[in-house]
């Protein structure tokens, strides 16, 4: 059966509110009333005790005084004669009046219920000193009683009631207040459960457990979102390695044969300067590396990984891309240090990165554009930065520009910057970019220390 936490919370609570005020209220009324009536039984005892240890002759008018004082009526009844001798009640209504002796020396009985002339008291007996045949009575309405009972209890019942009346709409307020805080934080989660992240809950103004219990799940929201998009890169790279796998084997295979057969055709007809021919080689040379490059994704290197010194791949990437910078009339400008850069890794894998960072530069600045290849080494790793001065990515890719088959190129696959962010987290290093002062730059930062005993590339 479903059951909501605001009904979990409320009745049980309202219940108990409910219960505790009607018993306070209950046990002080009759607290009160028990104390009033104690007080009424302890004031008869005191006028009886007075009267009974009293030497002046009970009159009218000393019975006239104690009723105006006491609010009761007083008869001196003769239990010889069996008549009444002095009251403050009018004789018509003493009429037939009968009392029985049997308690008047008990100063420990209740009092007597007695109706005299159609109205009801409650009557204590007293025996007067000196006349052991008298007796003194003391008459107190009941309805006086009852009036009196009724101030007492009416207080705390209406306090009690004030309290439910109060407390009632309180506690609804709160657990409405927390049954749609919960709604709104089961809502959430289920959009969660259902695969979107992008939500993000206020906490509210208060920091209670709720609103730390929001942060806690906003937090996680974040995390399974990058989860998520690792998971899918990692999914793109893996069938990316598959795909490019095949198609690699069979271009190097091809890039091989036009290579054969370049060397056959220098050494038939001993033209080993044509520049036609050079050309060829470095157009074959640069597929190789590219090729090279793709073939990396997804693959472990069964070589152990060596001391590199970057300036060099660097030269050797800036040989195989000068043709092309010179056919688009592009200046290249290589500013490195003078001291070696030296890393430990895989130097097949490091020029393929380093190619198409260079290549995506050069297309990125077109025709008369400028690239630089500058480096900056410090005390713990060495970066390279790829500099060009073209309009930058557009804006919608900027997000996502290290993702598998994202280009702005409509002849592009997406693939270049994907080998090089590949080659730097192989390398236990990172690929970074930034827009800065007209310039797209890109950092590729590698430690000159790595271990390489658990993870090779």
């Amino acid at each position: 059966m479903k059951l909501p936490i605001r009904d979990q919370i409320l009745w049980p609570l309202l219940g108990l509110l409910l219960v505790a005020v009607a018993a306070n209220a209950i046990f002080s009324a009759w607290w009160l009333s028990t104390r009033h009536l104690g007080a009424l039984d302890a004031r008869q005892r005191q006028i009886i005790g007075v009267l009974e240890e009293s030497s002046f002759p009970v009159s009218t008018n000393v019975l006239e005084k104690l009723r105006r004082l006491t609010g009761d009526e007083l008869i001196v009844w003769d239990n010889t004669e069996r008549r009444v001798l002095v009251a403050t009640l009018p004789n018509e209504e003493l009429t037939g009046l009968e009392f029985n002796e049997d308690s008047a020396n008990d100063h420990d009985a209740k009092p007597l219920r007695k109706t005299i002339g159609g109205t009801d008291y409650l009557v204590r007996a007293g025996q007067m000193r000196g006349s052991p045949s008298h007796r003194l009575l003391i008459l107190t309405l009941e309805d006086s009683i009852r009036k009196s009972s009724r101030d007492a209890i009416w207080p705390p019942l209406a306090v009690g009631l004030a309290t439910i009346l109060c407390s009632v709409p309180l506690t609804l307020l709160l657990s409405s207040s927390w049954a749609r805080r919960i709604r709104t934080l089961e809502g959430h989660v289920e959009t969660i459960a259902q695969g979107d992240f992008g939500l993000e809950l206020s906490r509210g103004p208060i920091d209670d457990e709720f609103s730390r219990l929001v942060q806690s799940i906003n937090s996680m929201s974040r995390q399974l979102s990058t989860m998520r998009e690792q998971l899918i890169q990692g999914e793109r790279t893996r069938l990316v390695a598959q795909l490019t796998a095949g198609i690699g084997h069979q271009l190097r295979n091809g890039i091989a044969g036009a290579k054969l057969a370049i060397q056959l055709h220098e050494s038939r007809c001993q033209q080993g300067t044509d520049t036609s021919l050079i050309v060829a080689r470095n157009q074959l040379a640069l597929v190789e590396e590219e090729v090279q490059g793709l073939l990396s994704l997804g693959k472990r290197d069964s070589r152990p990984p060596s001391q590199i010194d970057l300036r060099q791949i660097i030269d050797s990437v800036r040989d195989l891309v000068s043709l092309t910078c010179d056919h688009k009339d592009i200046e290249l400008n290589v500013e490195l240090e003078e001291t070696p850069l030296i890393v430990v890794g895989f130097p097949d894998r490091l020029r393929a990165a380093f190619l198409n960072l260079t290549l995506n530069a050069i297309d990125a600045a077109g025709p008369g554009g400028n690239v630089w290849l500058t480096s900056n080494s410090e005390l713990e790793q060495c970066m390279l930065i790829f500099e060009d001065d073209g309009p930058g990515p557009p804006a919608e890719l900027a997000s996502k520009l290290f993702e598998s088959f994202v280009t702005s190129k409509p002849e592009g696959i997406g693939l270049g910057l994907t080998v090089a962010v590949t080659v730097a987290q192989a390398h236990h290093g990172s690929l970074t970019w930034s827009r800065r002062l007209d310039r797209t730059r890109f950092e590729f930062t590698l430690p000159k220390s790595a271990s390489f005993e658990q993870d090779r590339c």
